[in-house]
């Protein structure tokens, strides 16, 4: 059998679902990070991406502080960067990308990464992966409490009551949560009901600005949004998600009246040609956060509703 420390594995990958409260399961927060399995002992250390990547260079800060704890593990967690008292994907993506050495260091001094750490598949000679998560906690808690190096962070959990958790969670403005049995067993690349992620998702109703065509074909695409900031149309992004056939055939052939000229000074980045239009269309979208620069992530397009475009406003 191969070295633990030298193994590639997949993580394990969650399911979706809605709030609920349960006595089988614990919850803990959807950390808005990267996805990151830390391998350490015996004087190695090594990180390793979703897609079994070698990530370790990117984050010396967390190189040396697994490089404090005792024995060898393996764990699952996230890298993260925080925006305040907020993880930042974006931050996170931001610090993630960069691979210059120093530009590392610089970030590593602006952008500091965290790991959060919220499972343990091996330690000290004996894989873990085929008991009970509670179990598997208790080890992780063990480890982490003996020797608590920043900044390495144990995901807290609580049981029960996972529908005032994931209230709690969109009150704090986070991701969501997840939902884990407490018997589940760890089970590398599957994703199965035994963890469930539960994402905060907010709505928005958006001017429909025009309409994004499908390079050398015509075909609408996806929609430009925007909202108002005053008196002033901001751009929110872009949505193609939720677009069914019968809408994008309604867009492509019903929108002729209202084809109209770009909104003053609007700065918009589109993959195709856009089809501009008159601001009197509102389409309702769904999406988890807005980025630094106003825009609208991972936008769902929900329906067209009767409201005054003047209603639009930015969040």
């Amino acid at each position: 059998m191969s070295d633990w420390l030298d193994r590639k594995i997949t993580p394990m990958l969650a399911s979706s679902g809605q709030p609920f409260d349960s006595s089988k399961h614990l919850y803990e927060i959807k950390w808005d990070g990267i996805r990151v399995l830390a391998f350490f002992g015996r004087g190695r250390m090594r990180l390793q991406t979703r897609r079994l990547l070698d990530t370790t260079h990117r984050y010396p800060e967390i190189v040396r502080a697994f490089q404090q704890l005792p024995g060898e593990a393996i764990l699952d967690g996230e890298v993260v960067v925080f925006d305040g008292a907020k993880p930042s994907f974006e931050r996170a993506l931001e610090r993630g990308l960069v691979s210059d050495p120093g530009k590392i260091a610089q970030r590593t001094r602006e952008l500091p990464a965290y790991y959060v750490a919220f499972d343990l598949l091996y330690r000290n000679g004996r894989g873990t992966m085929e008991e009970p998560l509670s179990h598997r906690k208790r080890l992780l808690s063990t480890l982490l409490t003996e020797t608590p190096p920043s900044p390495i962070i144990e995901s807290s959990f609580v049981l029960e009551r996972g529908i005032a958790y994931y209230q709690e969670a969109v009150e704090r403005g986070l991701e969501g949560i997840v939902a884990k049995t407490l018997d589940g067993h760890y089970l590398p690349g599957k994703r199965t009901r035994h963890w469930v992620k539960i994402k905060a998702r907010r709505t928005l109703d958006c001017v429909v600005l025009g309409t994004v065509l499908e390079r050398g074909k015509g075909r609408v695409k996806s929609l430009v949004l925007g909202a108002y900031r005053n008196d002033e149309l901001i751009w929110m992004g872009n949505v193609g998600s939720g677009l069914d056939g019968k809408t994008l055939q309604a867009l492509q052939q019903e929108l002729g009246p209202l084809e109209g000229a770009p909104p003053k000074g609007l700065q918009v980045v589109a993959p195709g040609e856009v089809r501009w239009l008159k601001p009197a269309l509102v389409a309702r979208v769904e999406y988890a956060e807005t980025t630094r620069e106003g825009r609208l992530r991972a936008p769902v397009f929900m329906g067209f509703v009767d409201s005054p475009p003047e209603g639009c406003r930015v969040p």
